[in-house]
């Protein structure tokens, strides 16, 4: 892991928030004092003399946390790590390395939201299951969650050009049902407006006699993922997981620098919103035109 420096973590966030060059919130201004008395993260604005913290408005306001070791979960987020492994690493609480990755998480979710899938689509169906605890009888909520793998296909290669995995409602998706109708919360959610491009989507289904394909194999990848690294995870903040491991495919060798634009864009969210997180899922009804094909693979 590379070695943060203050300085040119503070150097680095303040060209996430101001990729342009400083903007005053108050006033739109482009000329600034650093205020030297006070933290070098305030800056006044030259015209209005409005102050404005460099984490103001950024996935990581109000933290009293070095930015270096922000910048360090930053780094190890692209290596999928426990909050308990990282509060070792950098040298925090386990609360805090918790806060500070679901914070990352918020921003990346952000992020995938704001891209729709599109073109021609693969769709794979299956149940999510945290292991059992030996002895301890899992409540109603704990059951399996439905989710779904959607990619889009390149067109000239064929392969994976952009991937979600979302969780379904448990009354709309059903084990060995592979209608469009199973997808529609997924569809409607995730995919661009069908009026503007009509899709080609095709229904994987499972099949021990063929071969395993790629979303097939990114399905494979993020169980292990889970159950490795963090024994499992509950429903209340399984998407949030999903959502990370997609980002990781998703943005490539650009995720460290990807995720930092993103957290200097982002507003942060509370630890209060994060525990009273709701964990349902509505179901949504798929109206959508679409040439629909199916294929027994694994």
């Amino acid at each position: 892991m590379p070695a943060f420096q203050e300085e040119a973590c503070e150097n680095a966030l303040f060209q996430a928030k101001w990729p342009d060059g400083f903007r005053c919130p108050h006033c739109e201004g482009s000329s600034f004092y650093r205020i030297t008395s006070r933290s070098n993260r305030v800056f006044e604005c030259r015209v209005c003399h409005h102050q404005t913290s460099l984490t103001v408005g950024t996935i990581m306001e109000g933290t009293r946390t070095p930015l270096e070791k922000w910048f360090s979960a930053l780094y190890l987020m692209q290596q999928g790590i426990s909050a308990k492994l990282l509060a070792e690493i950098i040298q925090v609480t386990y609360k805090t390395a918790w806060l500070m990755n679901h914070k990352l998480r918020h921003a990346i979710q952000v992020w995938d939201e704001s891209r729709p899938l599109k073109g021609e689509l693969q769709l794979y169906g299956d149940f999510y299951a945290r292991p059992a605890m030996s002895g301890v009888f899992d409540p109603p909520d704990q059951r399996d969650q439905p989710a779904v793998v959607g990619a889009s296909i390149d067109p000239e290669s064929g392969g994976v050009a952009e991937v979600k995995i979302k969780r379904l409602p448990h009354g709309e998706f059903r084990r060995r049902s592979y209608d469009v109708e199973c997808y529609g919360t997924f569809l409607w959610r995730h995919v661009t407006d069908v009026k503007s491009e009509i899709h080609s989507i095709e229904i994987v289904k499972q099949s021990d006699s063929e071969g395993v394909t790629e979303i097939g194999l990114i399905w494979r990848g993020v169980i292990g993922w889970l159950a490795r690294t963090f024994g499992g995870i509950g429903p209340k903040h399984l998407q949030a997981y999903l959502d990370e491991f997609c980002y990781r495919i998703n943005a490539g060798t650009n995720a460290f620098a990807t995720l930092l634009n993103l957290c200097g864009i982002t507003r942060t969210v509370t630890l209060r919103a994060l525990v009273n997180k709701r964990r349902a899922v509505r179901s949504v009804r798929w109206t959508g035109q679409s040439n629909i094909r199916k294929k027994n693979v694994s």
